[in-house]
């Protein structure tokens, strides 16, 4: 969590209102970096690819921008933020599911494009019967099993891959990449799996000219203690990766003439611990034992790990109020959705009262971009950097929310 004092947060509060997320860009740059020295210690063809889907704040991938980082975007609409931050299509590399209309301008522009489904295959090979002067490269996206305990929906079954490989040399496209990306698989193993197994694919289709493979993410990245004790022990660290991933692609290319970029896509690695959200607390109640601490803001603002975790809290005491605190065993902090899963924390232990400000440490990923437009428009974001505050997202209003619909 970000080091700030209630004098700075009282501050914030008088010209942006009393909930709000603050961006720690210097620790987020220093994390950035930190990361990326790990990997390209260990095999220097390392870029970053950062997840827009995470958190598109422009301020953000404008960041990322400035540090060399590309953008790795999953819908037109993100597509376009990422040219109007300043990226050519070579530095985009275009993922998901469902692509838009921008994946033909993409495809025969030289960007980077990994192919989710048999459906795009076809469109890229039918794209290259239209433009048969044209060079139109594209990546696969792999699926197979990593022991994560589910059957991921994303990519191409791993038994249909060299069929697709036909597929595609048949039709003269150019196959440029190899793509892995299993969510909730974030042990060494898991990733020592991935490495193995897309090297084998690679040996078995004689796929050694490739310019680039991409593990994807889901890493762990630093995070605050009360978050960490939440999770198993030995969590691996960037270097633990870096050896176990980049280590054996420079073993396997060490002897060949020519050897990809690697790249991985992080975003919650990246984001999440920069990004922390200020709250007050606006009632407490005690329904027939259970104790419920009311706050202005939602889960929704908080992001899909409160849902799983207790995120890192700090309190902030209102000096100016004189009511004596309250002290609560076992309370829920709840917000103001009518929903009963509304529960930002459970299980709060200590001294709290109406007025106090409670931060959440950690809710930089799917949280201001997962927000929906639901009972309340979201808050501003600002950039705190020192003693300097700047707004980088305003607060959404009526005319925000409304603007689409028809009067």
């Amino acid at each position: 969590m970000i080091d700030i004092e209630l004098k700075k947060i009282k501050e914030i509060e008088s010209t942006y209102g009393s909930a709000f997320y603050i961006f720690n860009e210097s620790e987020f740059v220093d994390n950035y970096i930190e990361l990326e020295s790990a990997f390209r210690n260990v095999y220097p063809k390392y870029n970053i690819c950062y997840s827009y889907k995470t958190n598109y704040t422009p301020a953000i991938c404008k960041c990322v921008k400035k540090l060399g980082g590309y953008a790795e975007v999953v819908s037109d609409m993100e597509y376009e933020l990422a040219e109007k931050i300043g990226y050519s299509a070579d530095k985009i590399v275009y993922n998901g599911p469902f692509k838009g209309d921008r994946l033909k301008y993409h495809l025969l522009n030289g960007g980077i494009n990994n192919i989710d489904n048999i459906e795009e295959a076809l469109f890229v090979c039918n794209l290259k019967r239209q433009y048969s002067d044209k060079k139109i490269s594209t990546g696969i996206r792999v699926n197979f099993d990593v022991d994560a305990g589910y059957v991921s929906r994303f990519g191409i079954d791993i038994n249909r891959f060299r069929e697709l490989v036909e597929l595609l040399k048949e039709n003269r496209i150019i196959i440029d990449g190899l793509h892995c990306h299993i969510s909730r698989a974030r042990n060494i193993e898991a990733w020592r799996c991935r490495t193995e197994t897309i090297l084998n694919l690679i040996r078995d289709n004689e796929l050694d000219g490739l310019k680039y493979i991409s593990f994807g993410s889901g890493m762990y990245g630093h995070m605050d203690e009360e978050l960490k004790k939440q999770f198993p022990n030995n969590i691996p660290t960037y270097d633990n990766y870096a050896e176990c991933v980049l280590g054996r692609i420079a073993d396997y290319y060490s002897n060949k003439i020519d050897s990809p970029v690697v790249f991985t896509e992080p975003g919650t690695t990246l984001v999440s611990k920069y990004v922390d959200f200020v709250g007050r607390i606006i009632g407490v109640k005690v329904i027939r034992g259970e104790e419920f601490v009311v706050l202005n803001c939602s889960f929704h603002n908080l992001g899909e790990t409160c849902q799983m975790k207790n995120l890192p809290i700090r309190i902030y005491k209102d000096l100016n109020d004189e009511n004596d605190s309250l002290f609560l065993n076992n309370a829920n902090l709840v917000g103001y959705t009518c929903l009963e899963q509304d529960v930002l924390y459970k299980g709060y232990h200590g001294e709290i009262n109406v007025g106090d400000y409670i931060l959440f440490g950690n809710v930089g990923g799917y949280s201001i971009v997962d927000k929906p437009p639901f009972i309340q428009p979201n808050y501003p974001v600002v950039s705190v950097n020192g003693s300097n505050v700047e707004l980088i997202k305003r607060k959404e209003t009526f005319s925000d929310i409304f603007s689409t619909y028809v009067f």
